[in-house]
């Protein structure tokens, strides 16, 4: 069971067990056996390595595109706060070019001798009312959009999470494969 040193070393040295010095004493175990004539051939050795850097890659990859997902969700969830902040912003600019809007009416009214009731006070409402609704629409707009890259973000999730099962699985399938054709080759 030598051969398996180098396959749990590298698999060591993937998760920060024992670093590049593990890998070494585990190849080095592996090619002493073979040396030693532990019934293992030149051809099983390679095997054997080739199958643990199959495994430490499928590991690694999945463990790559799993952070590359969580990266994207964590950047969708600032863009998210951002639209959200955005549209905040917006609303309290849209209520304040109102109130101006309807203090400049109200003025120029004045000034020109209409009161402040009957169709002046319709349109000062009018005014009004559409600036509230600006400001609603420009708040609904920055939810939905905020909404949607909360969404990307919980399927950035998914996807890192799958990722890495995907990983651990090939790693799985490329060790037995491995076995396998290490098995073959004594049969």
């Amino acid at each position: 069971m030598a051969f398996l040193v180098p396959v749990f070393s590298g698999l060591g040295a993937i998760f920060g067990g024992g670093g590049a010095a593990a890998g070494a004493a585990g190849a080095a175990a592996g090619a002493g056996a073979a040396a030693a004539g532990g019934g293992f051939s030149l051809g099983s050795v390679l095997s054997i390595a080739s199958t643990g850097l199959g495994v430490i890659g499928s590991i690694a990859q999945g463990q790559a595109a799993a952070d590359a997902a969580k990266y994207n969700a964590a950047i969708a969830r600032q863009q998210a706060n951002m639209a959200q902040d955005q549209a905040a912003a917006k609303a309290t600019e849209t209520a304040r070019q109102t109130r101006q809007r309807v203090a400049a009416s109200r003025a120029a009214f004045g000034e020109n001798g209409f009161e402040s009731s009957g169709s002046v006070a319709d349109v000062l409402g009018v005014v009004q009312e559409q600036g509230v609704l600006d400001q609603l629409t420009q708040l609904n707009e920055g939810a939905v959009r905020a909404q949607s890259l909360r969404a990307n973000a919980a399927l950035e999730d998914a996807k890192a999470k799958n990722a890495r099962t995907s990983g651990f699985l090939n790693a799985g399938s490329t060790l037995l494969g491995g076995f396998g054709q290490l098995y073959k080759g004594y049969a």
